[in-house]
């Protein structure tokens, strides 16, 4: 749900940020999700592509799911993190979104392995630390980049840590 549902959510939420004055889409994403993961120059490509739409991405994740179903996820080049593929599928999520609507900063952000719930607090970064970044972009002024209010230069980016960091990061 992590791929699918946040898609879902974005979704629904276009036409309201539509309205806004300073539409912002902060994805939560996460080092799990690094194109590091992908064992095939093929995925890579396909996650990395300046042509990739929403159908194709969705279709890659459903693709993900039905070789780990069929238990031919490795030999097809995924690796064995269903958690990072879907955080993989967010951050390429991000960069579609931002290069579809330049009017709206979309960023992901990897808030490091935080002391929470989901792993019964054996994280190492204080929840509120993790949350800084993502509090900075979704409230950070900007300035319009051109007279059609894009702001292309603060978004479909990733960050960790107030920090730009490439997709294929190593923490």
């Amino acid at each position: 749900t992590n791929y699918f549902g946040t898609l879902r959510t974005i979704e629904s939420f276009l036409p309201l940020l539509s309205k806004s004055s300073s539409p912002r889409i902060v994805n939560v994403a996460s080092a799990a999700g690094r194109l590091s993961i992908l064992k095939s120059q093929e995925l890579v490509d396909e996650f990395t592509s300046t042509e990739l739409t929403i159908p194709q991405l969705s279709g890659l994740m459903e693709q993900f799911v039905s070789d780990v179903e069929r238990g031919t996820h490795s030999e097809r080049g995924w690796p064995d993190t269903c958690y990072g593929v879907s955080k993989l599928g967010i951050i390429a999520l991000t960069r579609v979104l931002a290069r579809d609507h330049p009017e709206m900063m979309v960023n992901s952000v990897d808030p490091g392995y935080c002391k929470t719930d989901q792993n019964d607090h054996r994280g190492v970064v204080d929840p509120a630390r993790g949350a800084y970044t993502p509090y900075l972009l979704s409230l950070m002024e900007v300035e319009d980049d051109d007279e059609e209010g894009s702001q292309e230069s603060y978004s479909g980016l990733h960050f960790y840590e107030e920090s730009e960091m490439p997709w294929s990061y190593q923490r």
